[in-house]
């Protein structure tokens, strides 16, 4: 590994935050949680309540994955299952008390990093930041969208002789 290189950058990164990855400096954070479940609690914390088609959809997985999601969270308390009562086969899930006040905390521990980030650099600094924020989403976006593509073009109708 040479100094300067893409590969330095990235361990040295990873050697800067990797504090952020253990326990013990968190309270009670997201570290028990999957990737896919994280999400998905945000997702419900923000919208109040959403059905499942909606939370497979907005995780980009399907149907059967975000049951298992979903009950897992249940199963933590945090969210819940309601049945509509116009149509039962739709099942609206809400977030709970418990998982309200878990988000409530979490997101104002956020804030509280977010701000002592935020009060320690200057105005032209946040430009630059949200700047460089947005063009390195905006090539990740663009890029998966290429990889997506070029994977539907590579998909073909295999036909099976049958004797």
């Amino acid at each position: 590994m040479k100094e300067g290189t893409l590969e330095g950058f990235i361990f040295e990164m990873i050697d800067q935050c990797k504090f952020l990855f253990f326990p013990e400096q968190w309270n009670n954070t997201f570290l028990d949680y999957s990737k896919n479940e994280v999400f998905a609690l945000f997702y419900i914390y923000r919208k109040g309540s959403a059905n499942m088609t909606e939370i497979a959809d907005y995780l980009g997985v399907p149907l059967n994955t975000a049951t298992g999601i979903i009950s897992r969270l249940e199963k933590r308390g945090v969210v819940g299952r309601e049945r509509d009562m116009a149509d039962k086969r739709v099942v609206t899930i809400a977030i709970s008390e418990e998982g309200k006040s878990f988000m409530t905390s979490q997101v104002q521990e956020l804030e509280h990093y977010y701000q002592l980030f935020m009060g320690s650099v200057t105005e032209d600094e946040k430009l630059v930041l949200f700047r460089i924020a947005t063009k390195f989403f905006d090539i990740m976006t663009s890029e998966l969208v290429k990889k997506e593509q070029v994977q539907e073009t590579k998909k073909t109708i295999r036909k099976i002789t049958i004797e």
